[in-house]
């Protein structure tokens, strides 16, 4: 008996260790699983986010003003055009898929073509009657400039955009307004490059 009461102390302090460091096992354990659960969900979400941007934004540009050309069957691109235009109404809708090819043909995005648009003629609802320029262009005191078709609006307006503004450097709205709107740089504090990039975000948002 007396061996017993001189041994309990010790027995006392290792089954008081014993739990503790079980105790502390189990706890880093499911600590362990739970941080490697939460890693391994947070990767599937990033995946998924990546995924999602691809598939929405695919033909996103490089530049605001220049369309990364990818091969796919899942371009979102033509469908986010007509449905913005008919979001508005435009008389530009019928010409839609012809607006996307023409940009991609000179490198452009199409949404900057239908950002300006907006900004420019209510995406077509207000310039001439039979007009088919919804994009101010070769708009001056001398009188306005009409084309025959939305084609060849498109393939006109695309084409001088690509050589006397974006080959030249001039990229960004802030950019393109010194030569596509200067009155809004004299007198009206850069409002058309404001309204470019506002119908841009809303376009790429939709």
């Amino acid at each position: 008996m007396k061996n017993f009461f001189s041994w309990w102390p010790i027995l006392i302090i290792w089954l008081t260790t014993a739990t503790i460091t079980l105790a502390s096992v189990c706890l880093f354990f499911n600590y362990h699983q739970s941080l490697l659960k939460n890693q391994k969900l947070s990767q599937k979400k990033q995946l998924a986010l990546q995924n999602y941007h691809y598939h929405r934004y695919i033909s996103q540009p490089k530049v605001l003003s220049e369309t990364a050309l990818q091969p796919t069957t899942e371009d979102a691109v033509p469908t986010m055009v007509k449905n913005y235009l008919k979001k508005y109404q435009s008389p530009m809708l019928e010409a839609a898929d012809e607006l996307v090819t023409i940009a991609r043909k000179y490198e452009l995005d199409p949404f900057l073509l239908l950002a300006i648009a907006q900004c420019e003629s209510n995406l077509g609802k207000k310039m001439p009657p039979q007009c088919y320029n919804p994009f101010g262009w070769g708009i001056h005191s001398a009188g306005t400039l009409c084309f025959s078709s939305w084609t060849e609006g498109f393939e006109k307006v695309a084409q001088g955009l690509r050589q006397n503004y974006l080959n030249k450097g001039l990229e960004k709205p802030e950019e393109m307004m010194l030569k596509y709107n200067l009155n809004s740089v004299n007198n009206a504090n850069g409002k058309w490059a404001k309204c470019v990039k506002k119908f841009l975000e809303e376009i790429t948002l939709q």
